[in-house]
This record gives C-alpha cells, structure tokens and sequence, in this order.
C-alpha cells in the first residue's frame, strides 16, 4: 500500500515499473477502501505489504489496518525488518533511514503470526499488543 501523497506516487511509479501491483490509500485518504481492495487481492492468492506503523505514527506503534486487513482475509503476518551496517536517519517521527552506499542490509524474517477472531473492541486492542510485541521482538531499538 502507498499512500495518495506525492512521495506515494513516486513509490508507487518505482513499485509498478518494477512489476508489483500497489494499491494507493492511507488512514486519511481512501484508507477503508483501500484495506477492503487488499482483502480481495489476498483472497485472490497476491501477497501484500505495508508499513505497520502508518504514516503518522507513532514510530513502531502497529496500526489496527494490519489486523483488520488479517482478520478479514484470513492471512498470516510476516514480519520483516531490515538493518543497515551504515546508514542515515532523518529526523522526522518515524526516523526514517537511508542506508549508505556499499553499506550491508540484514533482512530480519520473524515467524508468522496468526491473528485471532475478536468481538470486542478490547479483544481487538489485547490482539494487537499481543502482535506488536511479537514483531517488536526482533527490532534492534537505536
């Protein structure tokens, strides 16, 4: 998922020329439909991938779209975090990080992660602690 803003219509131009299929929303724009168009396309047998945290945050705070999105299709989490050898921070909320040139990624594959059926709004929350705390679990905090 990318959202509608300009630097999601980079993303996106990079994704599809690359031959992936993406589809544009986020929590203020066209994020319900866009969760219901991901529901159809893991019923459909695609793999889909999203940044957990959303983007506004907070940092390393999992977003309910994830479990909704899981919930409805049926569909495992694989959490997969990346670390640099080197690498530049931005000072933003979510300090988002420019590797180096030349310098080495680590690819962090956690086990995936079934999310259970929930009634209430206080089985939803306990759910998605519980799965935060999974996928933090393999996060270097710096």
């Amino acid at each position: 998922m990318a959202s509608k803003s300009g630097d999601g219509h980079i993303i996106t131009r990079w994704l599809e020329n690359n031959g992936y299929l993406v589809t544009r929303g986020s929590t203020t724009r066209g994020g319900s439909e866009a969760l219901r168009q991901m529901v159809r396309q893991v019923r459909g047998g695609h793999n889909v991938a999203l940044t957990v945290d959303g983007p506004r945050g907070p940092a390393y705070q999992l977003g309910r779209g994830i479990i909704f999105l899981a919930q409805k299709s049926g569909a495992q989490i694989q959490p997969i975090n990346i670390e640099y050898s080197s690498c530049w921070r931005a000072r933003s909320w979510d300090k988002f990080i420019l590797p180096r040139p030349f310098s080495r990624a680590r690819v962090i594959f956690g086990p995936l992660l079934r999310v259970a059926p929930t009634n209430t709004e206080e089985e939803f929350e306990a759910e998605r602690r519980r799965l935060q705390n999974a996928m933090m679990a393999q996060v270097e905090m710096r």
